[in-house]
């Protein structure tokens, strides 16, 4: 077997089906209707394939009579498959100069239709109707005439010098004891001292409540409340803590708040790597939550303890 190495070719291969297919000869068709419709739509068919082949053979390019080159909107369509046999090289002093280069433009084949012109306006004075022509000079100075000057607003000179400034806002004219709410008091304080009352009231009665049901004063105490009467109620399944406990509790949370507090106090001033931000963290929130503990049980005159 044998190889074939090609090094230049100068043929073009585009057209050389349509080529053999024309020198072979039209064929017959088995099937030839005579009918004036099919052969109209076979005419109007044929027409516009041969539009088709006019557009597809259109060049891209074209040279206009001024020598400038213009890019249009069709494709070209020769030397599609091998290119151009010889490719076309401008002489070294035909080289690109300036407003030289493809221009892309449309071409204008379009041309608009011609119209009627339009009628020419009327001469002033050519309406005869009634009512039709008005004089506008007249209307307008007529109304200037009946117009009310704006009265300038009052004012008031402060300085030798003539320097002027509005009475109105200058302080000196009172203008605001006309009013109706002039000397009341206003809507929104209204309003905001009855919401204080009621809120003033919700949480007296809910103080109250609280001093009942404690059976005395803030600092209650076993003993002071076997003195006064009967105890806080009883929950079935909680037991009411201790005094004892309560100070025992409270004195290990403080211990606890003073040790973190020491602790927090002796760490390093540059924070500059993930545990020590880790640790301020977590120490900060432990400190927060024994503050918090502390609280609860101070302002707390009643705590129930579960026996289970």
């Amino acid at each position: 077997m044998s190889l074939v190495y090609i090094t230049h070719h100068d043929e073009n291969i585009l057209e050389c089906e349509q080529d053999f297919v024309k020198a072979s000869g039209p064929k017959e068709s088995f099937y030839v209707f005579r009918h004036p419709v099919v052969e109209k739509a076979a005419k109007y068919a044929k027409s516009i394939r041969d539009r088709l082949d006019i557009e597809d053979k259109k060049l891209s390019c074209i040279v206009q009579k001024d020598g400038t080159r213009v890019l249009t909107e069709a494709k070209k369509s020769l030397h599609r498959t091998m290119g151009c046999a010889h490719t076309p090289i401008d002489p070294p002093c035909a080289y690109l100069r300036k407003n030289q280069g493809v221009k892309w433009r449309r071409e204008r084949d379009h041309v608009c239709p011609k119209v009627p012109g339009m009628p020419p306006l009327p001469r002033p004075g050519s309406c005869t109707k009634k009512g039709m022509t008005a004089n506008f000079i007249k209307r307008n100075r007529e109304c200037a005439a009946q117009t009310i000057p704006c009265p300038p607003p009052p004012r008031i000179v402060d300085t030798p010098v003539g320097t002027r400034q509005n009475l109105m806002n200058s302080g000196l004219v009172p203008q605001f004891i006309c009013r109706k709410d002039f000397g009341k008091v206003p809507v929104y304080l209204k309003k905001t001292k009855k919401l204080l009352a009621e809120m003033n009231a919700v949480c007296a009665k809910e103080q109250q409540r609280l001093l009942e049901l404690c059976r005395g004063i803030k600092g209650f105490t076993r003993a002071a409340g076997a003195t006064a009467g009967a105890g806080p109620p009883e929950m079935p399944g909680m037991r009411v803590m201790e005094l004892t406990e309560r100070n025992e509790i409270l004195e290990g949370l403080r211990m606890s708040l003073t040790e973190m507090t020491k602790q927090y106090q002796s760490m390093s001033l540059l924070i500059d790597n993930i545990a020590k931000r880790q640790r301020k963290s977590k120490l900060e929130h432990d400190l927060r939550q024994v503050e918090q503990d502390i609280l609860l049980i101070e302002t707390t005159p009643i705590i129930y303890v579960s026996e289970y």
